[in-house]
């Protein structure tokens, strides 16, 4: 499964966290939370919503913990340029904008991004199709203007 998710996974984990470590050990939590429930998997979803629920459960747990351990906020950092990633500036200008909106709009942000169909999102989510459609319109809206205003400043 891990095999097969993983990727997206990681991915949802840079939306999380900026910080690689982090992000690998939200990795690991996330892996490990979808291993020890495999054997509950009673397939009433597809393993693909079954598993970013999981993540998504597990993402929100790990942040509100690491919010509650921090007493500052810590200074944003660069994500280092993947050269096999074409168009890596854009990414970590769309990641950079997608950190600025709250932690459910960015997760969201990132199951639509990653593919997932607005059935799928309710079903990893627990909000309905309609507040899910009204809410990623929202947020392509705030992200083209976020976007759109970081251009116009260079």
């Amino acid at each position: 499964m891990l095999e097969t998710y993983g990727r997206p996974l990681r991915r949802l984990c840079k939306v999380y966290l900026r910080d690689a470590a982090e992000q690998e050990d939200l990795f690991q939590e996330i892996a490990f939370a979808i291993w020890t429930a495999l054997p509950n998997f009673r397939r009433d979803s597809t393993e693909r919503t079954w598993a970013y629920r999981i993540a998504h459960n597990v993402a929100l747990s790990y942040s509100a913990k690491r919010r509650r351990q921090q007493c500052s906020e810590l200074p944003m950092e660069t994500l280092p340029c993947d050269p096999a990633i074409e168009g890596q500036v854009q990414r970590n200008e769309l990641l950079d904008a997608v950190h600025q909106l709250k932690p459910i709009d960015r997760h969201l942000v990132v199951l639509y991004l990653e593919g997932l169909t607005a059935r799928e999102i309710a079903e990893v989510t627990g909000l309905t199709v309609d507040s899910i459609g009204v809410r990623l319109s929202r947020m392509k809206h705030r992200l083209a203007v976020m976007l759109h205003g970081k251009e116009n400043n260079k």
